[in-house]
């Protein structure tokens, strides 16, 4: 009877212990993270250890073992494996007490955040948790690992699905997103509301003129200027446009530039 209650009580000591390790199979262990390694029935050989710079935990009669960038299941069976030439049919359980050194850096100008890894993610699924990303510059954000850049390109994978340019991410990963101030176009002169728009791809000159509010009445619809990057004034005839007439003079826009409507003096 005795022996048929302590068969139980494993059994249930098993299943609670891996169906724990289920729900954090997809935490890889990290560097500085302290581990509790327990040995059913042999407490010599259970203690609580800190994963070194090196990625390795010590163990009581096994010696090192790598922990780094791995799931606690996967490591509680290594360590069974090993202990096997010690201990009879050893039950080995490691858990995860202080998570220290999983995590994501996010800089620049339009988001600055540490982010914690506690289970394994992509880098799409980080930018859905960033919120709003209006006032950021995709087009210019990179990912950086252990140094050097990897080429991905946000702005497609974002706003459109492009999943090739999706990515695992690792501890230590830094990622830079820049805010969008160079991704603006600037509205003055004769319009409603003069103000600075946010540039999106094949915006013309109109679309930034309607987003501004339109026309004034004193707006000189044939003297519309554009002004890029390179200082360099373009005078624009939107007249014809608005007519209906000619959508020639509906010229796309570039980030950084300046549209600017001439006002009548009467």
């Amino acid at each position: 009877m005795k022996k048929i209650f302590i068969g139980l009580l494993l059994t249930v000591f098993v299943s609670l212990s891996f169906s724990g390790l289920t729900c954090a199979a997809d935490y890889l262990i990290g560097k500085g993270d302290v581990l509790e390694v327990s040995v059913w029935g042999v407490p010599e050989m259970s203690r609580s250890v800190t994963v070194r710079p090196d990625g390795k935990i010590s163990l009581p009669a096994v010696g090192d073992v790598l922990a780094d960038r791995r799931s606690p299941e996967n490591l509680s069976k290594e360590i069974t494996q090993l202990m096997t030439e010690y201990i009879k049919q050893p039950i080995v359980t490691v858990s995860v007490e202080q998570i220290n050194n999983n995590k994501v850096y996010i800089t620049g100008s339009g988001v600055s955040r540490v982010f914690d890894m506690t289970k394994e993610t992509t880098l799409l699924k980080l930018l859905s948790q960033l919120g709003d990303l209006s006032g950021v510059d995709l087009r210019r954000a990179y990912l950086s690992r252990r140094g050097k850049k990897i080429s991905k390109d946000f702005y497609s994978l974002y706003f459109e699905g492009e999943m090739s340019q999706d990515v695992n991410l690792q501890a230590e990963d830094i990622i830079f997103i820049p805010s969008n101030r160079l991704n603006l176009v600037y509205v003055m002169g004769a319009v409603t509301n003069p103000q600075n728009l946010q540039y999106f791809e094949g915006m013309k000159v109109m679309d930034a003129i309607l987003a501004a509010g339109g026309f004034t009445e004193f707006a000189k619809e044939d003297r519309v200027y554009v002004i890029g990057k390179d200082k360099k004034k373009h005078r624009i005839d939107l007249k014809q446009v608005t007519r209906g007439k000619d959508i020639s003079a509906n010229v796309a826009l570039k980030p950084g530039d300046y549209v600017i409507v001439e006002e009548s003096i009467f």
